[in-house]
């Protein structure tokens, strides 16, 4: 059995549509989970995860250019508020999700509706109990550099496009503390937020971009 990187862990819990075969591309951007039968970890500990199953290629939504994605200027007050208001809730969104092997599972669906709906929210589930059966955690922290592929222009959904740094982040086994997997640099996600009737911003859909630097 391969040990795989903790990226693989995490990319084949969390991306949209799971393991659903032929979604329907609408971007021409080739996403997909990680095989995590051949993803290797970048650690030398002999603790192995299990592999989980691999899923069909997912595409991501479709961006509308604008002349103000990528930067800040001439936003209007509602769209500055509108980003930072996704931006903190999906950033919090992988907090949760790096947290929640350590939270007691009588807690973990309450956490997660803080954050997603379904379908990330049923897979954030999912990884408190792969975590679980495997006997691991999760340790260190994540960093993001967002950018947005459109903007929201008021609407109750958005689109985040995030180049993540997760090689301080990985699992660990949970009797031991010993580190299993370590991640990498550069992972390019994208995400599909919505907006809930209570006015809070929740992750509905995540997109690993497979083919996409960043």
């Amino acid at each position: 059995m391969s040990r795989q990187r903790f990226t693989a862990l995490i990319a084949a819990l969390v991306i949209a549509c799971g393991v659903i075969a032929g979604c329907t591309p609408d971007s021409g951007v080739k996403t997909e989970t990680l095989d995590p039968t051949t993803s290797r970890s970048n650690t030398s500990s002999p603790a192995a995860v299990s592999p989980l199953p691999s899923s069909a290629a997912q595409s991501s939504p479709a961006a509308d250019p604008s002349p103000s994605v990528g930067t800040d200027s001439g936003l209007t007050a509602e769209e500055a508020a509108d980003r930072a208001a996704v931006e903190a809730q999906w950033i919090k969104s992988w907090d949760v999700l790096l947290g929640i092997g350590a939270t007691p599972a009588a807690d973990r669906e309450a956490l997660a509706a803080s954050v997603a709906v379904d379908p990330t929210k049923a897979k954030m589930l999912e990884a408190g109990t792969q975590f679980d059966s495997q006997g691991l955690q999760t340790y260190g922290t994540l960093g993001h550099r967002i950018s947005w592929p459109q903007p929201i222009s008021g609407k109750s959904t958005a689109l985040v496009d995030d180049c993540q740094d997760a090689s301080q982040t990985g699992s660990l086994e949970t009797a031991t503390g010993n580190k299993v997997t370590v991640g990498v640099p550069r992972d390019h996600y994208q995400g599909n937020l919505v907006k809930s009737d209570d006015g809070v911003w929740r992750v509905a859909e995540v997109y690993y971009l497979k083919d996409e630097p960043c």
